[in-house]
């Protein structure tokens, strides 16, 4: 029988790896947010200044359906350009779920560096009293 390696079991042959990338802390980022009324382009923050070496693993969002002629949302973090880095451009014109990875960008890979940036929600159309909830996970080495 053959057999084969993830990547990350060739790496620690080799040597030895931040704990982000190996067995590292998982870390719950709750998000619970109403929207305020809106017209154009809200940013929300959706996390403090993360750590050094942190790694985005996952988001999962839902979101209510966002009133207007243009209703998108992009998760990214701060930073001139990057407001989109993670998703960009999610439907939510209807109730929609916001999720990292999904079908779209599996391809791409998890997980992201964000260590030292805020991760933000920027959400184009005219949000009213519409809720943003859900989660964001995190490996870090703390």
């Amino acid at each position: 029988m053959a057999t084969d390696n993830s990547a990350i079991v060739d790496a620690l042959a080799t040597s030895i790896q931040r704990k982000n990338a190996y067995r590292g802390n998982v870390q719950y980022i709750p998000v619970e947010c109403t929207l305020t009324a809106t017209q154009g382009t809200l940013t929300v923050t959706l996390s403090e200044t993360l750590p050094p070496n942190t790694e985005l693993l996952a988001v999962d969002l839902e979101c209510t359906a966002i009133p207007g002629t243009t209703q998108t949302i992009d998760i990214g973090y701060n930073g001139t350009g990057n407001y989109d880095a993670i998703l960009d451009g999610v439907d939510v014109s209807s109730a929609a779920n916001v999720k990292y990875p999904n079908s779209a960008t599996a391809g791409l890979g998890a997980p992201i560096a964000v260590g030292g940036k805020t991760l933000l929600a920027t959400i184009i159309g005219a949000p009213s009293s519409d809720t943003l909830n859900g989660y964001i996970l995190i490996a870090t080495d703390e």
